[in-house]
């Protein structure tokens, strides 16, 4: 869903969970005022991602520098798209420079950041994978959808949403359906909605290690939810 609010920090969610607590337990008039705190405090910060406290974020901490590029990862030539998004999300959180080479990632870090981010380029590399696999196999998505797809669990990693009123990636196959449908009674199946507004949900639990097992779970609900069906 698309907000203009700002992310919640951490003082942020913690404020809202001692609020959270005094709503629930709070005496006389304690639960109220803390209620009337909590929608102010929601109409300030976005609080949709999953706590930091519970899911730590796959950036957090800090990483190092080196004048040598080690390799971190490495992508088959038809996933450039994945690739990149993990080059870009590398980039973006840590400031380590990233190159690719003959197919390689390699960042400029010392050897324990090299490491730790490998496994954070698996981790998203893995996710990516899997999303894509749901969501290129439900039924009416076309191929020309997976770029917009891929922004969307990016842009929802890293937090950079679009603002209200700002549009989306366009979505040639749903040109291509709405030309058909002048043409024809027939309505192809498809999703009712947009993939890269399915994709942001799903791009923000990726960075907070959530289960991939309940990331690709949700997208086959909300598939399904808002599939068209053929008539």
């Amino acid at each position: 869903m698309k907000t203009n609010l700002r992310p919640a920090n951490l003082k942020a969610w913690a404020l809202l969970a001692k609020l959270q607590a005094l709503a629930e337990q709070g005496i006389d008039g304690e639960k109220i005022s803390a209620q009337n705190k909590i929608a102010r405090l929601k109409a300030r910060f976005d609080f949709s991602a999953p706590d930091p406290n519970e899911t730590p974020d796959l950036f957090s901490g800090s990483f190092k520098r080196s004048t040598t590029a080690r390799r971190i990862y490495s992508f088959g030539s038809h996933e450039f798209d994945v690739a990149n998004s993990v080059k870009w999300a590398l980039e973006s959180a840590t400031k380590i420079t990233c190159v690719y080479r003959d197919g390689d990632l390699l960042a400029e870090a010392t050897p324990s950041t090299a490491n730790r981010l490998t496994e954070i380029a698996d981790h998203i590399a893995h996710s990516f994978r899997a999303l894509l696999d749901k969501f290129s196999a439900v039924d009416g998505v076309s191929v020309n959808e997976r770029g917009v797809f891929v922004m969307g669990l990016y842009d929802g990693m890293m937090n950079e949403m679009r603002n209200v009123g700002q549009r989306l990636p366009s979505r040639a196959s749903v040109k291509k359906m709405r030309k058909a449908k002048k043409r024809a009674v027939t309505h192809a199946r498809g999703l009712h909605i947009h993939p890269y507004t399915v994709a942001l949900s799903l791009g923000k639990q990726i960075r907070f290690s959530a289960p991939l097992e309940q990331i690709t779970a949700e997208l086959e609900t909300v598939a399904q939810k808002h599939l068209t069906q053929g008539a």
